[in-house]
């Protein structure tokens, strides 16, 4: 299946530009498509920046081995507080292990605990579902509907863990490929970028107006500056 070998980042033209981490594995990968341009970086680079007036730049670290497992280890070699956002896309390869509630859960939860701590409230975290297992050719047998049913679960998990830490669960809807093979191609990540700018957007804005306040806040008072 085809996937990008481009540079993992993309770049939306605007003012005051927000930086953005896509992490993960799964849909952040890019299967069916050959650029990152084309694949969810890009994709959502522009979504964003059509719904804040701002600039978007987008880094990826994504790698199809990466699990909830190893994932802690991976982010602790990256600067996280870099970024205005952090998009996690995890949990298909988890899926397709069958791994069990407790435990992905569990280690779900460090994940997300983690970044918490590291970002201090200065970043938004937002964490999107896996998508239907079903769409992924393949996975149409019995044993994909087993598959399909887990992963159904484990988004209900990750909702709720979402809600015990700072961050924002995102569904990722079932897109039907238009291509003649079947898999995934540009308007799915045209729709699932939609989705999740839809989301991140107010909260970004609602962050660069808290950012701004606070900037002013601790700025001196021009007049009494003059009168010293």
């Amino acid at each position: 299946m085809p996937r990008p070998s481009d540079a993992p980042e993309a770049f939306a033209a605007g003012p005051n530009a927000d930086r953005i981490l896509i992490f993960g594995s799964g849909p952040a990968v890019g299967w069916g498509v050959l650029t990152n341009q084309i694949a969810l970086p890009g994709s959502l680079a522009r979504a964003l920046s059509r719904r804040t007036r701002r600039g978007t730049m987008v880094e990826l670290v994504a790698d199809m081995r990466i699990t909830v497992n190893n994932a802690p280890q991976v982010l602790s070699a990256i600067d996280t507080s870099r970024f205005d956002v952090i998009v996690v896309v995890l949990g298909a390869n988890d899926a397709v292990k069958l791994m069990s509630l407790p435990t992905w859960s569990k280690r779900f939860f460090a994940v997300l605990s983690g970044l918490d701590q590291r970002t201090s409230g200065q970043s938004r975290t937002f964490v999107t579902g896996i998508p239907p297992i079903e769409t992924i050719p393949g996975f149409g047998s019995r044993l994909g509907a087993i598959v399909a049913a887990h992963a159904l679960q484990m988004n209900n998990a990750t909702a709720r863990l979402c809600g015990s830490v700072n961050a924002t669960y995102v569904p990722l809807p079932a897109v039907e490929p238009t291509n003649a093979l079947g898999v995934r191609d540009g308007q799915t990540y045209r729709k699932w970028a939609s989705d999740i700018a839809d989301i991140i957007a107010p909260q970004l804005d609602e962050l660069k107006t808290r950012r701004r306040a606070a900037t002013v806040a601790a700025s001196p008072n021009t007049e009494d500056f003059l009168r010293i």
